[in-house]
């Protein structure tokens, strides 16, 4: 006779699939619950020449779409294509709120050659608003350019809006060029800066030196590597 083969039943591990299906219709109901919460609240950290308007219209935000419709990262590509944004931290909680942290660049000098404001991160911004900066009124060579830039990036914001009008004036004996890095500076005050872009850096020093000016009206001279102000009345 010949051996007949065994049929093996396999029993159904209904516990295991009521496990699973469990597991993955509790994602679901979270994936769904989170795409479901609206945004209720925006807030807008770290800017000061940008509004939050301006910068929630640039967030995607705009609309008040669901908390999790838009991922963090496509937030951030569309926030960084304004020029004045150096780059954006955001946070989101489960009450429906967004945080936008804003690293934002500053304004340095308006350049009237190229019609444009020269921000920190050497951006450049084609506005009419050029409230609290000085005017860059003449051609500066360009690695002298990249200098200037670098050299404002040291001052205090309020030290550039004490300042009127920046020209580039090298300083000559004749036809020989003693120090081509040279800067004329008219301050809103009245006073008068020779400057360079080696020494920039001691304009935050200008209201101490300012204060002991006494309130007369000249022309100082920042240009030495002197701890000594030359200072010589109008």
């Amino acid at each position: 006779m010949k051996n007949k083969k065994k049929k093996i039943k396999r029993k159904i591990k209904w516990k295991s699939i009521i496990k699973i299906l469990s597991i993955i219709i509790f994602v679901m109901i979270i994936y769904l619950g989170l795409k479901l919460i609206p945004t209720n609240h925006i807030v807008v950290k770290g800017n000061t020449y940008l509004s939050d308007n301006e910068i929630i219209d640039d967030s995607l935000y705009n609309n008040y779409p669901c908390l999790f419709c838009i991922n963090n990262k496509e937030v951030k590509e569309s926030l960084l294509k304004n020029p004045f944004i150096n780059n954006v931290k955001i946070k989101k909680n489960l009450f429906g709120e967004v945080t936008l942290e804003i690293d934002e660049a500053r304004p340095l000098f308006y350049n009237r050659d190229k019609n444009r404001l020269i921000l920190s991160n050497k951006k450049e911004v084609d506005t009419n608003n050029l409230r609290g900066v000085p005017i860059l009124t003449n051609y500066v060579p360009d690695e002298l350019y990249e200098k200037l830039i670098n050299s404002f990036n040291k001052l205090d914001k309020n030290i550039i809006e004490l300042i009127s009008e920046i020209i580039y004036d090298p300083w000559k004996n004749g036809d020989v060029v003693i120090d081509e890095t040279r800067f004329f500076l008219q301050m809103n005050d009245g006073n008068h800066v020779y400057i360079n872009t080696i020494h920039l850096d001691k304009l935050n020093n200008y209201i101490d030196i300012y204060a002991t000016l006494e309130g007369k009206k000249g022309t100082l001279y920042l240009d030495s590597s002197s701890d000594k102000i030359s200072f010589s009345l109008f």
